[in-house]
């Protein structure tokens, strides 16, 4: 029973020891990051790279607007989700003509 008591002692030890270990580096990044922010302005937490996001006329799924394909004033998130005539359009050559994954 004394062994058993003693293995629970060492692997809250190293348990504990691991955990102040990682407060420890979180917060000597967090010092790293203030003493950045006074050479840069702070631009949030998205940074400058933040878009806006659109929703998927077809299935109502958010992503970038980057990322979006954009028909008819709709954003759509795949080409498979786009109407059939924009579909039809491509293949008469009409639309982009391009290859289609």
């Amino acid at each position: 029973m004394a062994r058993i008591l003693i293995l629970l002692a060492v692997v809250l030890g190293v348990f504990w020891w691991l955990r102040a270990r990682a407060e420890a580096r979180l917060a000597e990044q967090r010092a790293r990051q203030a003493r950045n922010a006074g050479q840069r302005p702070a631009a949030g937490p998205a940074g400058d790279a933040a878009e806006p996001m659109v929703q998927c006329a077809h299935c109502g799924v958010h992503l970038p607007q980057g990322e979006a394909i954009a028909w008819r004033g709709l954003h759509y998130c795949r080409r498979s989700h786009l109407p059939d005539e924009s579909r039809a359009e491509g293949a008469n050559g009409n639309g982009s003509g391009g290859a289609r994954p």
